[in-house]
């Protein structure tokens, strides 16, 4: 399971072991419109909306690993949902793929006025 949480939006995205994907739902495709992608219930109902379509599907998920990627708002909203006592999965690992630059890009020239 991946959540990637931008301050735009929030996609949560099943896929197989092979990473191959499966299921994916956003804050948009949920019905919210602008800036409200990317708030904490944008990104609940994007989370619960993955768990219908799963049960939808008839889909047999035990084991679970779970990747956030980003910091936006929606990050911890979409994980409390997943990991609601309701489903009944073994969460094997939580990892964050947050990109982090070691140093980065040279900044741009001191303004002088």
């Amino acid at each position: 399971l991946h959540i990637h949480a931008s301050y735009n939006n929030t996609l949560v995205t099943l896929t197989n072991s092979r990473g191959d994907i499966l299921i994916t739902k956003s804050g948009g495709s949920v019905g919210f419109k602008k800036s409200q992608r990317g708030g904490y219930e944008a990104a609940h109902q994007a989370a619960v909306g993955v768990i219908q379509k799963i049960k939808e599907k008839g889909l047999n998920v035990k084991n679970v690993e779970i990747c956030i990627k980003g910091f936006g708002p929606g990050r911890d909203a979409a994980f409390k949902a997943l990991a609601n006592v309701e489903n009944q999965w073994n969460v094997r690992r939580i990892t964050d793929t947050t990109p982090l630059p070691f140093n980065g890009c040279r900044p741009r020239k001191s303004r002088r006025l």
